[in-house]
């Protein structure tokens, strides 16, 4: 009888883990194409294909954590259904990319910790904590600064980036999208509140997208 009694708990249990990993997986497939459906079209950023694609790389080369809860954030605030969901997302966005920078130099300099703060402060924006924003903001486009990403085009010694060459055209061009977009941010902050902006057009070496 006791034997009867402990094997049915451990099939039970061996039934309950394979659909549960389906469905965290088909949970974050839902969230990243309900930002790229409601969110992507206003901010333009992200190269969907690339990010897809790297989603299916090892766990250490995938799009940070941090990043993918900063687009979950700016989805969920758009539907009904996960609206009680968005402000955790947030928090966990900013706890992420915050614990980024506290490691090694490789994980916060790069253009996907820079597209996250943005979205973070878009979500910010959007939830009106207009001081949180203007921080967001500041740190998201001295990011873009310390990768070169406003001079990306120019030429001469002045121009440096502290981060690779991209590879290819898209690659390229995502940066110039991260940069504009810092740039956007920089100005609908400074608009807003009165503050001074920290991008000085006459320093800008990118094309526009």
């Amino acid at each position: 009888m006791n034997r009867c009694l402990y094997k049915k708990p451990l099939t039970t249990c061996k039934k309950f883990i394979y659909p549960s990993i389906c469905l965290v997986t088909a949970l974050i497939e839902y969230r990243n194409d309900l930002y790229f459906t409601k969110v992507h079209p206003s901010y333009p950023m992200i190269n969907e294909y690339r990010f897809r694609a790297d989603m299916n790389l090892s766990p250490h080369t995938r799009p940070s954590v941090a990043l993918r809860y900063a687009m979950w954030a700016n989805a969920a605030s758009t539907t009904d259904k996960y609206q009680d969901l968005h402000i955790h997302f947030y928090a966990r966005a900013r706890k992420y990319a915050e614990a980024d920078e506290m490691t090694g130099r490789h994980k916060y300099i790069n253009v996907r910790h820079a597209q996250a703060w943005l979205l973070i402060c878009t979500y910010e924006y959007k939830m009106m904590h207009f001081p949180h924003a203007w921080l967001t903001t500041g740190r998201a486009t001295r990011l873009t600064q310390m990768m070169g990403l406003h001079r990306l085009d120019g030429v001469g010694m002045d121009v440096k980036q502290t981060i690779p060459e991209s590879i290819n055209w898209s690659e390229k061009e995502e940066r110039r999208r991260t940069f504009w977009m810092a740039f956007i941010k920089d100005r609908h902050g400074s608009i807003g509140t009165g503050w001074p902006m920290i991008i000085d057009e006459r320093d800008v070496c990118t094309s526009d997208p």
